[in-house]
């Protein structure tokens, strides 16, 4: 990082409903996504503010990006399951996968793709570390975002025919929330789940599978 670099400002909304402004070095801006190394162009920006303007964009998802460009790490804490009841687990648990599809879609949308890996690593992290799955609300937050076939898509169908059960009797988890998930994801699961009984089945792809 330059010391002396141009310092651009993005503005963004807050969730109080006012617009937030975020500085950062032009040379960090650019580093990764090809969306906003078109937007500082000077067509783009404001000649003398050198503003960018993301206005579908929150303040939250957005700093959380800026951190990754400064520090190559994904800011979101992973909730680490302990002796948590099964329902603490889960509402916990996707609190943390609700932020991680929507920083996500913010890399596809920014067309990074190193972002994008970075996060579908986190997610592979934040499953091992709650030891629970991506639930109706993240799972609904990445189909909302994101193309057929995305990375994150696969990793909901792969999670749910490798993983899903008939877990009445513990009275939380999958049967619990299957209906809350999107018709469309649970097409990809059941396609999957038909392709593994048709192969006899196949390992769990790792998180190398999913990077693009």
């Amino acid at each position: 990082m330059d010391p002396t670099d141009l310092i651009i400002q993005l503005v963004v909304p807050s969730c109080a409903g006012e617009t937030v402004r975020l500085n950062v070095h032009r040379g960090v801006l650019c580093k990764s996504s090809g969306f906003l190394q078109n937007a500082i162009k000077p067509e783009w920006t404001n000649r003398e503010e050198n503003v960018v303007t993301l206005p579908e964009d929150s303040a939250n998802t957005v700093i959380d990006y800026i951190k990754w460009l400064y520090y190559d790490k994904i800011a979101i804490k992973l909730y680490e399951a302990g002796a948590d009841k099964l329902e603490k687990k889960a509402e916990e648990a996707e609190k943390v996968f609700c932020l991680l599809a929507e920083a996500y879609i913010f890399g596809e949308k920014i067309i990074d793709t190193q972002y994008k890996n970075a996060v579908v690593k986190a997610i592979f992290d934040a499953q091992r570390s709650s030891r629970w799955s991506m639930g109706p609300e993240s799972v609904s937050i990445v189909y909302e975002g994101t193309p057929s076939g995305s990375p994150v898509r696969r990793i909901i169908a792969d999670r749910f025919a490798h993983s899903a059960y008939d877990d009445s009797k513990d009275g939380y988890g999958w049967m619990q929330f299957i209906d809350g998930y999107p018709r469309e994801a649970l097409a990809d699961a059941m396609k999957l789940l038909l392709c593994l009984r048709k192969s006899d089945g196949r390992p769990e792809p790792g998180v190398e599978s999913y990077l693009e």
